[in-house]
């Protein structure tokens, strides 16, 4: 009997431990070093333009986890602000897909001014 209740109790608590794990990880708290980089995507909204920088995995981002609000940096001071946090050294890889595009070639030298005064390796994959 006393088996059997620690047994329960064993898969209880992993069950709610498993589900407080996430794979969205907020650009806020991001860690200063990535053994895969990072990743940064950018988009449109009105005439604003957005960015998400997220630790670089294996697996393709969707495009919900984009662009959630946890992850969406308002403007190219917001992104810049979370590159603060970034080691120099760090690669940064800058792609779209679907709908994610490029900002005009000034917000992209804006980014890529901020990566180099920050000792960052960006990567822009067109």
């Amino acid at each position: 009997m006393r088996t059997k209740r620690f047994l329960s109790f064993a898969i209880l608590l992993g069950v709610l431990l498993s589900g407080c794990r996430s794979d969205v990880q907020p650009a806020a708290t991001l860690p200063a070093e990535s053994m895969k980089g990072y990743e940064l995507y950018s988009w449109q909204e009105g005439s604003r333009w957005k960015f998400s920088l997220l630790a670089g995995t294996n697996r393709e981002k969707t495009l919900d986890e984009i662009t959630s609000t946890n992850n969406a940096l308002e403007d190219v001071d917001m992104l810049r602000s979370a590159l603060d946090g970034v080691s120099p050294g760090q690669t940064i890889t800058w792609s779209a897909k679907g709908s994610l595009s490029f900002p005009p070639d000034d917000i992209v030298r804006q980014v890529e001014q901020i990566c180099k005064g920050q000792g960052l390796i960006l990567n822009i994959a067109r």
